[in-house]
């Protein structure tokens, strides 16, 4: 199912509304990560979304690189990492309802600021990109503006909310995650799909139809994960220490790297997670 902008701006703002609405902090002295260590079990959040997420229809088992992160995270936390279903527009609430204790790749928006909190630190980084067709002359986003030109999203993301924010005259059809969002392109349903070009290119990859473009200005954006705002701010801490010594390491990279392997892409063809190695 997909829902136009209308539908989008009023659930938009009743969202908004039930977020400004919450407790603005988790009381108490004790942190998530108290809890957690305490527990044994570090929750995450997963939605399908490659290659941060991906769950085996066989086996059930997800892998991909949040869940890497995730995994690497416990590890040094000595705890279970544990999956927790969800979606992009869901997994705010799923943080505030203290449903899970983190939601990896999630861009810290202003909006999303006032009902949640990230680490300081950057996770990785990312520059939006679009699928379009293969004879597509497109280099910059107004050459995407234009009317009856059909563009897929993911809803929830902040994807969404810039397409919405720099497209005025195209069509926004918006979609619960990426699959559907290039199922529909694959149907020719959408004539393109924005959505950041690590995602683009396992879709690619996977149907060898179209093309990815980084439509100028290419900007970087740097994401992060989701956590509940509380008082102790440990747990907030801890997550940008290890994010930056991650970084610094080129261990996300790594866990992309590996991703594509299984994907058969050679993770040295394509843009990858360090803005510093882009040319």
């Amino acid at each position: 199912m997909t829902i136009q902008r209308r539908q989008f701006l009023t659930l938009t703002a009743a969202a908004a509304g039930l977020s400004l609405a919450s407790p603005a902090l988790a009381q108490g002295a004790a942190s998530t990560l108290d809890r957690v260590k305490q527990s044994k079990r570090l929750r995450i959040g997963v939605t399908s979304a490659e290659p941060w997420f991906f769950k085996d229809p066989m086996s059930g088992t997800w892998s991909g690189v949040g869940i890497s992160i995730g995994q690497q995270l416990a590890t040094d936390l000595g705890v279970e990492m544990v999956p927790v279903e969800t979606t992009w527009a869901n997994c705010v609430a799923a943080l505030q309802a203290d449903q899970i204790d983190v939601m990896f790749v999630l861009d810290p928006t202003e909006e999303r600021r006032k009902a949640i909190d990230f680490p300081q630190a950057p996770l990785f980084y990312y520059a939006l990109g679009a699928l379009v067709k293969q004879d597509a002359a497109i280099r910059t986003w107004a050459d995407l503006d234009k009317a009856g030109l059909r563009v897929g999203v993911t809803l929830g993301t902040s994807v969404d909310r810039t397409v919405t924010e720099t497209l005025k005259a195209a069509s926004i059809s918006r979609f619960s995650n990426n699959d559907e969002a290039i199922a529909a392109f694959a149907a020719r349903r959408v004539d393109v799909v924005a959505q950041f070009h690590p995602a683009l290119v396992v879709q690619y990859a996977r149907l060898r139809l179209g093309k990815v473009v980084l439509p100028e200005p290419v900007t970087a954006v740097a994401t992060s994960a989701g956590l509940r705002k509380e008082d102790n701010p440990a747990f907030r801490d801890w997550m940008s220490q290890k994010f930056a010594e991650y970084y610094q390491a080129g261990r996300p990279q790594a866990f992309f790297a590996d991703y594509l392997k299984t994907k058969g892409i050679d993770a040295s063809t394509v843009p990858g997670l360090v803005r510093e190695r882009w040319s």
